[in-house]
Order: C-alpha cells, then structure tokens, then sequence
C-alpha cells in the first residue's frame, strides 16, 4: 500500500534555513558593537573613580582640618591624613607624604586590596605630580593635572583646590 500523505523525511526547508541565518547576522551586527563599548564604559567608570576621589580628597581635608595627601602611581590613587591639627604639622605642603594615617574611602573600591586606594583596571593613571597635599582650607600644595588614559586631564586647582 502507498501512502498518500508526505514524505516521512525529516529537515529544514530552504526558507527556514535563510530565515535563522538573517537572524543571526541582525544579530551579530546589533550585539557585537555593543559588546566592544562595554571596555569604553568601564574606563570611563575608571575615569570617574580617580574624579571623585580627588574631590574626596579635598572636602575630607576641609571636613576634618587637616593634611590629606594623595599618591598617584600607574594604576591607583592613595589617600592619607595628618592626625595632627594644622598648628602641629612640622611641613605642610612638603614633596612627600609623611602621613601614616590612611584616609577611608566612604566605599572602599572592590578592585583595591586597601580601603584608602582607587584603583583601575582598564587604564592607567598618570599626573604631573605623583605626590601631593590638599590644606584644611581646601587648597592644594600645586597645581596638578591628573591623566586617566583616553580622556582628558583632571586638573586640580593650587589656589582653590577645585577639581575639574
């Protein structure tokens, strides 16, 4: 006897086979530019890290009256504070930083193995003074640009100590 309904042969049709390869190239060409800026991203979140640190920095020094020193290496930003008033401090606005006191960060970052440290993890960071002071009236020991490679400088204020 013969069958008269179709063919026990399975597969695709040449239809559903262009159709899931249209789909996957719409695909491949929505997600993989998206893919590629998530490292834009999060340098930019690197960027901003080191940006609010510094300005941290400054109004922890105002708040508490006292030296905050900041060390800018390659791939982090410290931060350390005078335990002394500033009538006590021997050499304020000294080329290096004699503070042994580290100063918290509100939330330390999850990529620093320290509490006071910025850290980076997509680019580097550089500055045109790798060591200096915030004062207690807020103004800084000189001016200094700070440098999150891929975008432009931060630059710090010597007069005002203002970050921008």
């Amino acid at each position: 006897m013969l069958s008269t309904g179709p063919s026990a042969q399975a597969g695709f049709t040449l239809t559903e086979l262009i159709v899931t390869m249209l789909v996957i190239g719409i695909l491949a060409v929505v997600a993989v530019p998206k893919m590629s800026t998530m490292s834009a991203v999060q340098q930019r979140s690197d960027r901003d890290k080191v940006f609010s640190a510094l300005e941290y920095a400054r109004k922890a020094a105002i708040a508490q009256r006292r030296y905050v020193c900041l060390s800018v290496s390659n791939s982090a930003l410290s931060l350390t504070v005078d335990p002394n008033p500033p009538e006590a401090t021997a050499i304020p606005f000294g080329g290096t930083c004699p503070f042994a006191n580290t100063l918290a960060l509100p939330k330390p970052d999850p990529s620093c193995a320290a509490t006071n440290q910025t850290c980076v993890k997509t680019t580097s960071i550089s500055s045109t003074s790798g060591v200096f002071q915030f004062g207690p009236l807020g103004n800084a020991s000189a001016q200094v640009s700070v440098t999150v490679s891929g975008f432009s400088a931060i630059t710090v204020e010597s007069q005002t100590g203002y970050v921008h």
